[in-house]
Parts: structure tokens; C-alpha cells; sequence
């Protein structure tokens, strides 16, 4: 089986997909597949489906849930018949030998690909985390109802991805696949437009893939997106970056920009274009 949570909850058998499971019992699903088949406490399942005070029925409504939860798992993996909810004194585990879990794949590929950055491995690196960052099709969790243990664990998730996409992009620079990085920083910007780093980043993979007009037309709309959504100017950073640019300065900061065909330049455009009519 492999389950999806980095996004809408999917899961898939042999490739076909699966019915989920719905409200409370979708909750207490994904709150027990990201525990690592560590043991949830009763008290933590009920703080976790009913915000404020439950109700005087919710140790039956859990055990409920869990039985449901237990039907659909024996429907769905017929393959064995070991159980895979026990109960223990406290509370449930689940244990999925053989499951693929997204969230399991995503943290594993961002903590390799860090391990392997830290030892000047940044092709390795890069593999890595373009792995990570391609496993988000949306916010974490993005189908199941939350409470505040599932809500803090998603806010981490999703701002996690955002620092691996603009790590991968780093890297990208690095090794010098500045087209590859221009792809992925104008995908990433179209949603996230006030990611400061990210627009820094643009900025140097048009300039080094030798294309100065899409360098600052990126600054243009970075400016524009920045004060538009949050009210502020760009940072020092940013500013200092867009002045070397304008200057052609050769300090390092900038390189020695590429050639790169002129299509590649509309496409920069056009995007751009669009994120300032956002």
C-alpha cells in the first residue's frame, strides 16, 4: 500500500486507488501514521478530534472509530493477517510493514540530502532533495480535519518543503544548472511569491544563464509581490543583489552569466508577468 498525506489523502493498492476514510476516522488515521507506530494515548486521540471539551460519549466514539478503522484496513490489505491496530495499555499503534507513508519518504530524502550538502556531496544533495520537494502536491494534510497535533505537525511539513525547495535551488546554482534552477524557482514563486530568498535566487540563475532583462524584471515583480502581499520593501539582501546586477559587478557574487536562447527568455516573462497579476 502506499499512502499520501503530502497533500489530499490518497491511498493505493496495487496501483488501484482506495476509497479513504472519512472525518474523525481520517483524523485518527493520519494522526496514527505520523506517530511511527509509537503508541497514541486515548487522552491524546480525544484532544485531537474534538476541540474543547468532548463528549461525555468520546472513549465509545473513539473505540468506534478505531473499530471502523481496523474494517477498512482488513478490507483494503488482505495480504496479512497479522494485526495491525493493537491496543495497548494506553492507547492504539498502527504498524503498516511494507507501506509506503509520503511523510516517512520526505523527511528521509530531506535529512539525506543535508547529510550529503554538509559533505560537499552537492550532486548527491541535489538528488536528494529534487526527491523531496517532488513529493508535495499540495499543503500537508490538506483533506483531513485537524486538530492542534496534526495542525502543528502540517505547518512544520509544509515549511519544511519550503526550505528544501529553495535548498535544492541553492544547489542547483552551485553545480550550475541555472536553467534548471530558473525552472523551479518560477514554478515555487507562482505559489509562493513572498519567499525573499527565492526571488534572490531567480535573480542569479537569469543574470548567470545570460539573461540580464529577466534578472531584473524578477527583482521588478519580487518588489511588486513583496509589498503587495506583505507590505514591506525587499530586504538588504535582496537590494544589494539587484545593485551587483545592475552593475555587472564581478565579485563572486555574480559569475560569469551563460548564453541562453531567447525562448527561454519569453517563457521567463510571461511568468513573471503573470505572478504580478496575481
Amino acid at each position: 500500500m502506499r499512502i499520501r498525506l503530502l497533500g489530499s489523502f490518497e491511498a493505493r493498492q496495487d496501483d488501484v486507488l482506495l476509497p479513504p476514510p472519512v472525518g474523525k476516522q481520517r483524523t485518527l488515521f493520519a494522526l496514527l501514521l505520523l506517530a511511527h507506530e509509537q503508541t497514541v494515548t486515548r487522552a491524546r486521540i480525544v484532544g485531537e478530534l474534538w476541540t474543547g471539551a468532548p463528549p461525555s460519549s468520546a472513549d465509545a466514539n473513539v473505540r468506534t472509530y478505531v473499530s471502523g478503522l481496523r474494517g477498512w484496513l482488513d478490507r483494503h490489505l488482505t495480504d496479512s493477517p497479522v494485526a495491525r491496530l493493537p491496543l495497548t495499555g494506553r492507547g492504539w499503534s498502527l504498524a503498516l510493514p511494507g507501506t509506503e507513508v509520503d511523510v516517512l519518504a520526505f523527511e528521509t530524502e530531506l535529512a539525506a540530502g543535508r547529510r550529503a550538502g554538509r559533505a560537499g556531496d552537492w550532486t548527491g544533495a541535489a538528488a536528494h532533495l529534487r526527491r523531496c520537494v517532488d513529493l508535495f502536491r499540495g499543503p500537508a494534510l490538506a483533506d483531513v480535519p485537524q486538530g492542534s497535533v496534526l495542525a502543528a505537525r502540517a505547518a512544520v511539513l509544509n515549511a519544511q518543503w519550503l526550505s528544501a525547495v529553495e535548498e535544492y535551488a541553492q544547489l542547483l546554482l552551485r553545480l550550475g544548472r541555472h536553467t534548471q534552477a530558473r525552472e523551479v524557482l518560477l514554478r515555487f514563486l507562482s505559489d509562493q511569491p513572498g519567499r525573499e530568498r527565492a526571488w534572490g535566487q531567480l535573480m542569479l540563475a537569469c543574470y548567470r544563464d545570460g539573461d540580464l532583462p529577466g534578472a531584473l524584471e524578477a527583482y521588478r515583480t519580487a518588489r511588486a509581490s513583496l509589498a503587495e502581499r506583505l507590505g514591506v520593501e525587499p530586504g538588504a539582501e535582496l537590494a544589494d543583489l539587484h545593485r551587483a546586477i545592475l552593475r555587472r559587478q564581478s565579485d563572486g557574487l555574480l559569475d560569469g552569466p551563460a548564453t541562453s536562447r531567447p525562448g527561454r527568455r519569453v517563457v521567463v516573462r510571461r511568468t513573471l508577468r503573470k505572478i504580478r497579476g496575481r
